[in-house]
């Protein structure tokens, strides 16, 4: 770390020279402008660059060294999470049917991508949404609200033996993911633009939070799969009808207390998500029971209701991993915290 001694002029300013290597390279020159940051620990942090609100990120895939679709998709995926807003495929010969339709499936679910080049040997995608006008809280109610819906619609399936719906709940699966690479991106770009964090102002904390809460809730959205997937292997089978009972009434309660660690969130009651925590007991419980009585079905229904019950109790634990986020988030804030009394009365 470098030092500077710290100079006063004019009977009232402090001046700190700036190291001049560092100020080449930043291109800074004489009279011009610099932000400077006063963040929470005390540190202050130069912005070189005023007017700048989002730097060019590009990142080049060579097909030719990659050649598997797999593979170039997930590096795709990789790319947009990390914060890259231009993405450009190559290729020594003429970019195929086969890279073209992995461009756009791509595309597909993400949000805000288009392509905007395309030569013989390239296909370049770049964002389009503002980094500056982050929606983190409209996202995390969309995402929530999509995985409580696939939940209670994954259980109504078991009931109903609705093949159809179960297999909505699956192609579902794509919204929820979506949503979570969004956030994530958008967290990532939060981390790397300190303009962009610092206009955010007291909301700053909670908008790093959502990154974690919206991979949580990516996790539930595959127990949502999970359920579905076990259900359709069971739909032509005879189930005992008090295990299905039992199932829908463990997985209702999941549910709810999914809906409820989301409302701690927003609430910032830490009795409230420490109440969820503790209900989740009676849901381990149930599945524990459940689980039970499932080894003594025929072996194809045991394994898929067992597949279930597991997603249903996962779903549980998740959600109380939401609530100890919670409680992690609020302890380095200065709310005031409900007394007992009040809190039961």
């Amino acid at each position: 770390m470098e030092t500077r001694k710290v100079q006063k002029t004019g009977g009232s300013s402090y001046i700190v020279s700036l190291p001049k290597p560092w100020a080449e390279q930043m291109g800074i020159k004489e009279q011009d402008r610099v932000g400077i940051v006063t963040r929470p620990d005390g540190t202050l942090i130069i912005l070189p660059r005023l007017d700048q609100q989002h730097d060019e990120r590009e990142k080049v895939f060579d097909w030719d060294e990659i050649g598997k679709e797999n593979l170039m998709f997930r590096m795709l995926v990789g790319a947009y999470i990390t914060g890259f807003n231009k993405i450009t495929i190559t290729s020594k010969a003429r970019i195929s049917a086969q890279i073209r339709t992995i461009a756009r499936q791509f595309i597909d679910k993400a949000i805000g991508l288009q392509i905007i080049e395309e030569t013989p040997n390239s296909l370049t995608i770049k964002e389009l949404l503002n980094p500056a006008e982050m929606q983190f809280k409209v996202w995390i109610d969309r995402m929530s609200g999509l995985v409580a819906s696939r939940l209670e619609d994954a259980l109504r399936a078991l009931v109903d033996k609705d093949a159809a719906l179960a297999k909505d709940v699956i192609d579902r699966d794509v919204e929820v993911n979506r949503l979570h690479w969004i956030l994530s991106r958008q967290h990532n770009l939060l981390i790397r633009n300190l303009a962009v964090s610092e206009r955010l102002g007291p909301m700053e904390k909670r908008n790093f939070n959502y990154s974690l809460i919206s991979r949580v809730m990516e996790r539930i959205g595959d127990y949502a799969v999970r359920i579905s997937e076990n259900n359709l292997h069971v739909l032509d089978k005879t189930v005992d009808k008090t295990l299905i009972n039992a199932l829908i009434q463990a997985g209702g309660l999941a549910v709810s207390i999914f809906k409820k660690s989301i409302e701690a969130f927003y609430s910032d009651d830490i009795n409230d998500a420490n109440q969820i925590i503790e209900s989740v007991r009676d849901l381990i419980k149930k599945c524990e029971a459940i689980e039970a009585n499932v080894l003594g079905q025929d072996p194809v229904v045991g394994v898929s209701l067992g597949y279930i019950n597991e997603a249903i109790r996962r779903t549980g634990e998740y959600s109380a991993d939401l609530c100890e986020y919670v409680i992690n988030f609020l302890i380095d804030q200065p709310p005031v915290v409900k007394k007992q009394e009040e809190h039961n009365s």
